[in-house]
């Protein structure tokens, strides 16, 4: 299922997160990102940086079970060349 939300709108992109009844992937505008975390209720997780790194080849994995969040950071471990 595709959600269109415009940056901005992180606060409804997260309700529809949270109300999916399966995993949600979301890729959006890396500015954004925290946004969104702190709308999930997830950015005081230890490890959750303030703002999205200064690279694009990682993945911010966010788990939640029992209503508790756990946080990784997913880098894309790119060789030389691949890019």
């Amino acid at each position: 299922m595709r959600t269109p939300h415009a940056v901005g709108a992180e606060a409804a992109l997260a309700r529809a997160a949270l109300a999916a009844p399966q995993p949600v992937l979301v890729c959006w505008e890396h500015h954004g990102v925290p946004r969104l975390v702190r709308a999930l209720g997830a950015d005081r997780l230890p490890g959750v940086p303030a703002a999205w790194p200064d690279r694009h080849d990682v993945v911010w994995a966010f788990t939640r079970r029992s209503g508790r969040w756990t946080f990784r950071e997913v880098p894309q471990h790119l060789l030389s060349g691949d890019a």
